[in-house]
């Protein structure tokens, strides 16, 4: 996360369909907003493989990890942006980090204009109608919050 960034318009990004309609909207609102629109993706570490692990073997690994990462992210961002109606026509920031989704997007909102998630992502317990991560931005987020419905 950088300190000196311009404020923008946050959205998580897992892959799933609920986090595919959250980019679209945040996108609208970045445009609407004349905004930066920043599509961040988290990977939490794995704390027993860390301890297990050489430390040169688990930053390659993560390093390896985030940059695969990066790469899905920035392919669904493409998807997203041009299957619109109107392609998107801001400028998007792709970031990815190691950490938790919560932790990631908690810590953006302290810097950002708002923070936009999809209802639920990719998680097992579809018959809730909020997900983990989005139930705790939703309380304790430092920014409005959009939570987009599947």
């Amino acid at each position: 996360m950088v300190d000196d960034e311009p404020k923008g318009v946050v959205v998580g990004l897992d892959g799933s369909d609920p986090a595919r309609r959250a980019l679209d909207w945040a996108m609208t609102e970045a445009e609407l907003r004349e905004l930066p629109l920043y599509v961040v993706t988290a990977q939490p570490s794995a704390p027993g493989y860390a301890v297990l692990t050489p430390v040169p073997t688990y930053q390659e690994d993560l390093e390896r990890t985030l940059t695969e990462l990066r790469i899905r992210t920035e392919t669904i961002v493409a998807e997203v942006g041009g299957a619109r109606d109107r392609p998107f026509e801001g400028h998007a920031v792709v970031q990815v980090f190691a950490g938790t989704a919560t932790e990631v997007l908690l810590g953006m909102s302290e810097r950002h204009e708002m923070v936009v998630v999809g209802s639920r992502g990719s998680g097992g317990f579809s018959r809730l109608l909020l997900g983990s991560v989005s139930t705790a931005v939703v309380h304790h987020a430092a920014c409005p919050v959009l939570v987009v419905r599947s």
